[in-house]
């Protein structure tokens, strides 16, 4: 595989950045654009192919985008551009990796190079060992609410798993739960995790009676959920190895006054409280997670992308 043509590229809600992998796996010649300035990403790409002088065909591409990456077209979560992986294809002379945004921080958390990790719990000390046997659950609440899973086996082999479980069905636990709920689907239909977790302290819908009236008293019930949440995605795919957190969201919630409500959330599971208790929480917090964790994907997947297409000079 050809060294010096390796791309990274993140999509997010307004902006694409890409940047060209160097030999000794530094990002160069990063590029943010707002995804207004073009109608399509093949039109992003051939820009940035124009302003670094340097060719996509034959490159090897990892991206990342908001959203499910099943299939051969996807639709991005918050925009209007279709990514088709045979146009990709097309363009590149061999499969680009599409990664969604939380499983490219995941890699990032993986490849440790720049992301930190800081503990929210006694419990966890240090940072995971990510060479040894274990699964991780990792959670960004933002704009939206992703989810990815963390797994290694025996022989070290690391897997990282997709999966859209904050557009699951609210499940309210507590009376004040169900009047939210109750609130919220009188307006929007069926109520899902990702509308409870990332609704603002100053929504409007908090005036309903039965709901906390303070900011602080609402800021500390939505970490509760967040820890609710948090903890059931830990049941669901049994990574009780360790809860990763990361996105703005998280950043509010993780001061000392507000940590004891996402903890109680979290560790609300009577079945299996031994475990829940014991399962290690750290936040992930860097810079350009999603263009890291491209460039760490292009790496560790080398061999499945395979060798270009025959293309003329």
């Amino acid at each position: 595989m050809d060294q010096q043509r390796r791309l990274a590229v993140s999509i997010d809600d307004d902006a694409i950045t890409m940047a060209w992998l160097a030999d000794d796996g530094h990002l160069t010649a990063t590029e943010k654009w707002p995804i207004t300035r073009f109608s399509t990403l093949t039109d992003a790409l051939l820009a940035y192919e124009k302003a670094t002088g340097t060719r996509l065909l034959g490159t090897a591409c990892a991206l990342s985008v908001l959203g499910a990456t099943y299939g051969d077209t996807m639709m991005l979560s918050r925009g209007n551009w279709a990514i088709s992986r045979t146009g990709l294809r097309s363009m590149f002379g061999r499969d680009a990796i599409i990664l969604n945004d939380v499983a490219a921080r995941a890699w990032a958390a993986i490849g440790g190079v720049g992301p930190k990790l800081e503990s929210l719990s006694a419990n966890a000390i240090g940072v995971p060992d990510f060479k040894r046997r274990g699964r991780w659950a990792l959670t960004k609440v933002d704009a939206g609410v992703g989810l990815a899973v963390i797994d290694v086996d025996d022989a070290g082999l690391i897997r990282v798993l997709e999966c859209e479980m904050g557009h699951c069905a609210f499940a309210p636990s507590t009376d004040e739960d169900r009047v939210l709920g109750a609130a919220l689907s009188r307006t929007r239909g069926l109520v899902s995790w990702e509308m409870v977790l990332t609704l603002s302290p100053e929504d409007p819908i908090w005036s309903t009676p039965g709901l906390p009236v303070t900011r602080s008293q609402r800021v500390a019930m939505l970490a509760r959920l967040v820890g609710f949440y948090v903890g059931d995605t830990v049941m669901a795919h049994g990574a009780w190895t360790g809860a990763i957190l990361t996105g703005r969201r998280i950043a509010e919630m993780a001061t000392e006054s507000v940590m004891p409500s996402f903890n109680s959330g979290f560790e609300n599971k009577p079945k299996f409280q031994r475990l829940i208790k014991a399962t290690p929480r750290w936040r992930l917090v860097a810079q350009d997670l999603t263009l890291a964790g491209c460039a760490i994907a292009l790496g560790r997947h080398a061999t499945m992308l395979g060798a270009p297409n025959t293309v003329s000079a």
